[in-house]
């Protein structure tokens, strides 16, 4: 085989740059390390390669490892002096990089309908687009390395085949490699592997039962091994109790939902896996306006009473109503509260008109004109409710517990494999294992590979299967805290369509109750005038006092002669007639 080096733009073999050992580090979702080893006058020579200068290393021409430099550590010692250079895979790239999502904000908020834009924040929601679709854990993933390629990483997105949903997750400032750890969560028997060998570095994401196998015999090559089966990781159950809080008007109220597998489960088994999980239930704000109204009844006397005052101690007997007339042709009044636009009724001030004559104790009215300003509507009584605003309750992720009960059920092993062989050349990185030669068990025990350490100068190579303990596969207590750790996202609705979840405004009334009365002069038929202080004094005037017809009775000149003298006066009296 012969191995080369690639290193600002110039590559050559791998002993031209005085390397004289190389060894490599695979671990399941962190970084991949390269250590190379240049013995030589480290005191007095610079550096052979410099801090953040990619590396490539090939493999008889085939991509090995592609990196940048991040440790250039100096070690001396009476037995010689050395530089021990540490390269980091393209993890790292994803370990710096702070992961943002797009938001829609408002141009202008204060416009009624705004125009919006995309934000970027490192506040995100994962299982969420910006169009509010709801993704998969392959689906978030994937999103998440194509932000990566964007910001200029030199990264390809390769097998990824995990379409598992779980409850929308809000957080905050994490890196791309923390995303995806966090998403992995939900199924930690997810392997992360690199391809060095394309131009491109290629990473992929596959689940225990997607990962190729590799087999190794005891008496080949192996030159020590440790095997444990890990019955305590075998959960009988899993058991999600969602739960949901939702409110209309700020009354809340508490929803539970329980998912399960097997179905047969009850969730009180030993070792069941039971989670609860806080999802953003729904919300919903109100307006509400109660009004009363009554018909518009302008031929009854009792109507026209009620709204002119002056009629309300007049018999209704002695009241007649004529030449009635109206502005509006709706058929109620509005008699309290008021009308607004979101109720979907019209609403307008209509004048009644009419010419009452009526007749009392004190006076006799013909043809009095009349005008009462009232708000006509079409609206009846009743409350009238209109949704201000809605925030929809999130989904429950449908067959989660079985994708979990499936991830972490079935029997692992957990252990270690030394081989050794004059070339480092099989690649055990994003296999499962099995091994011959031993238990029969072991032939088919499928183990993941978490950690592969290769010595190129030795040709030994270290090898550790088993469950994902850093993504919380260890035990049961570390498994629950994917629960533990999953926040309810309150502002999934605010990222699609920038609208902070609130009360809302409320659109007042704007038609109220009317009440204005005018009168016209009419024509008195009786009129009488009463001492307030005397009852016994009055003075009456009544046409029906006069017996002749054709009389006009007014005030008239009249001659008078007062102690002799001839002077005039003014009399309320007719013209002189024969009886």
């Amino acid at each position: 085989m012969v191995w080369t080096l690639e290193y600002d733009g110039t590559t050559k073999p791998i002993a031209s740059f005085g390397i004289s050992g190389i060894k490599r580090v695979r671990k399941n979702l962190l970084t991949d390390k390269v250590i190379l080893y240049v013995q030589g006058n480290a005191l007095s020579s610079l550096p052979t390669f410099a801090a953040n200068i990619p590396i490539k290393i090939f493999n008889d021409g085939d991509g090995w490892f592609d990196g940048i430099v991040t440790q250039t550590p100096l070690h001396c010692s009476p037995n010689g002096e050395a530089y021990q250079y540490e390269l980091s895979g393209v993890w790292w790239y994803l370990e710096n990089l702070i992961y943002q999502q797009a938001w829609k904000e408002p141009i202008d908020p204060m416009e009624d309908s705004p125009t919006l834009y995309n934000v970027y924040k490192s506040r995100v929601i994962l299982g969420l687009d910006i169009s509010g679709t709801q993704l998969s854990i392959g689906q978030q993933i994937t999103d998440v390395i194509n932000y990566a390629i964007s910001c200029g990483m030199n990264l390809a997105m390769g097998d990824i085949d995990i379409p598992v949903y779980i409850p929308l997750d809000e957080c905050k400032d994490l890196s791309c490699a923390d995303i995806i750890r966090r998403l992995l969560r939900w199924v930690p028997d997810t392997i992360c592997s690199v391809d060095y060998g394309p131009s491109v570095p290629t990473i992929s994401f596959l689940r225990r039962s997607q990962m190729p196998s590799i087999t190794l015999n005891v008496s080949s090559h192996v030159q020590e091994f440790s095997i444990q089966p890990r019955y305590d990781l075998q959960v009988p159950a899993v058991v999600l109790k969602f739960e949901t809080t939702n409110s209309v008007n700020g009354k809340a109220w508490k929803e539970s939902v329980q998912q399960k597998y097997p179905e047969s489960c009850t969730g009180s088994e030993l070792k069941a896996l039971v989670l609860t999980i806080d999802l953003e239930g729904s919300k919903a704000n109100y307006v509400v306006q109660n009004i009363t109204t009554a018909a518009i009844e302008t031929s009854s006397v009792s109507w026209w009473q009620a709204h002119v005052p002056g009629l309300t101690n007049i018999s209704a007997s002695n009241i007649s109503i004529g030449n009635v007339s109206r502005s509006s042709t709706l058929p109620n009044e509005l008699i309290s509260g008021t009308v607004a636009n979101w109720m979907n009724k019209t609403a307008e001030t209509d004048i009644v008109r009419c010419k009452i004559s009526y007749a009392d104790a004190s006076e006799a009215v013909i043809d009095r004109e009349v005008a009462v300003r009232i708000l006509a509507t079409d609206a009846t009584t009743g409350t009238y409710k209109d949704l201000l605003s809605l925030t929809t309750a999130e989904s429950i992720p449908s067959n989660l517990a079985e994708q979990i009960y499936n991830s972490v059920n079935p029997l692992q092993y957990d252990g270690t494999v030394v081989t050794v062989s004059e070339e480092v050349s099989q690649d055990f990185f994003g296999k499962t294992l099995n091994i011959t030669g031993g238990q029969s068990a072991w032939e088919t025990m499928n183990a993941v590979v978490q950690e592969v350490v290769e010595n190129l100068d030795s040709g030994k190579i270290f090898i550790k299967f088993g469950p994902a303990k850093h993504l919380g596969a260890a035990d049961l207590a570390e498994l629950t805290r994917s629960g533990r750790l999953l926040f309810e996202s309150k502002n999934h609705s605010e990222r699609i369509t920038a609208e902070v979840s609130s009360n809302g405004t409320v659109e007042q009334g704007i038609y109220a109750r009317v009440d204005n009365t005018s009168f016209g002069p009419g024509k008195y038929k009786m009129i009488k005038f009463a001492d307030p202080n005397n009852s016994g004094r009055s003075i009456q005037i009544d046409t029906a006092d006069i017996a002749v017809s054709a009389v006009t009775v007014k005030l008239r000149e009249e001659d008078v002669c007062e102690s002799g003298v001839l002077k005039k006066r003014y009399s309320l009296a007719s013209e002189p007639y024969s009886p």
